[in-house]
């Protein structure tokens, strides 16, 4: 009869430890990391944009690829063109010669040709002001709506340029979620950003988003993560189980 009583407790305590955390319990954490990200790094805005075309190039620049090199890039080519209009009239083969060292740079030259080319047509010029005037899901919408843009970058056009209180989701801000079970582990990316909003409150996103991505660089890495030196261990279910 004991063992039956242990066994019983055992499954007992496996179900309530396996139960699914409330929202307002998850709200709680995700402030918590929010406040020790931020007296750990300090909201750095890494080198992103307030001009939402500039940063939507910079991100384009960025993809697969180091933070290092691509300011290298992006720099290079902004002094090479200076206003995006000229890249109207340049070739594919010399804005592929400019950004070649940034990897990837024939999939890259010939998204941001598409989208100058796009924006011209829309707007008459080679801008994305006009998404300034429009709602957080119509400027969603339209930016997802151009060559090569998908949510992430979307969301980090309304959150750096526009001061909009979205939170893109990137692999750093993801595995940090993650791990702290803010979200679902099982989770794809076509939902983390619907639920990652629903978790982090919108006057914690920006710093949580930039914060979050610092952390994911330099303690919380993909394989052999810094946990002992993580300042976020005493609450972290994964550095506890690490243990």
């Amino acid at each position: 009869m004991s063992t039956l009583r242990q066994n019983r407790k055992k499954v007992r305590h496996l179900q309530i430890k396996s139960r699914p955390k409330s929202l307002n319990t998850l709200r709680k954490r995700a402030k918590k990391a929010a406040l020790l990200l931020q007296k750990e790094y300090g909201s750095p805005r890494h080198g992103n944009k307030k001009n939402p075309l500039d940063e939507l190039i910079f991100i384009i620049l960025s993809l697969m690829t180091t933070h290092h090199s691509f300011n290298r890039v992006y720099n290079r080519l902004k002094k090479r063109i200076g206003n995006w209009e000229c890249l109207l009239a340049t070739r594919l083969n010399s804005l592929r010669s400019i950004i070649k060292d940034g990897g990837l740079s024939d999939q890259k030259a010939r998204n941001i040709m598409r989208i100058v080319k796009r924006l011209k047509q829309d707007f008459g010029k080679v801008t994305l002001a006009p998404i300034k005037r429009m709602s957080d899901f119509e400027a969603e919408a339209y930016l997802t709506s151009l060559p090569g843009v998908g949510v992430k970058t979307a969301k980090c056009i309304l959150m750096y340029s526009l001061n909009r209180k979205v939170l893109p989701v990137d692999t750093h801000v993801w595995r940090v979620a993650r791990r702290l079970e803010l979200v679902n582990s099982n989770i794809t990316y076509s939902f983390i950003h619907k639920e990652l909003e629903k978790v982090v409150l919108p006057k914690d996103r920006y710093s949580f988003h930039v914060n979050a991505l610092s952390h994911g660089r330099k303690v919380c890495i993909a394989i052999k993560p810094k946990c002992t030196t993580c300042c976020l261990r005493a609450f972290c279910p994964f550095s506890k189980r690490a243990k």
